[in-house]
């Protein structure tokens, strides 16, 4: 399953419409609708999932299924929880663009 395929899943389990989630996010539907069919999502994106779905796994979420996948699912559980997680890579992230020649 891929990312969007699992972020629809993930949506339908509280909106019926992906307007409403849009009107929830105060963004654009067109804008949306373009991260459910594929396009890269941006950090801020990913943190207000993370905020509305606070059930989801990110890891589930990230994953690519294609990839090999271990049988023993307790293998995948987070150390960090998903807040965390999101603070390490805005960490890691700023870290990288103070290298970032001027």
């Amino acid at each position: 399953m891929t990312f969007e395929e699992k972020l629809r899943q993930l949506i339908k389990t509280k909106y019926s419409k992906l307007s409403d989630l849009a009107v929830k996010f105060d963004m654009n539907y067109s804008q949306l609708s373009q991260y459910v069919n594929g396009k890269k999502i941006s950090i801020d994106f990913l943190t207000k999932i993370i905020k509305e779905f606070p059930e989801a796994d990110l890891n589930w979420l990230l994953r690519d299924d294609d990839a090999m996948v271990k049988e023993n699912p307790e293998e995948y559980k987070a150390i960090l929880n998903n807040e965390q997680i999101i603070e390490k890579i805005e960490g890691l992230l700023q870290e990288l663009k103070e290298k970032l020649p001027s």
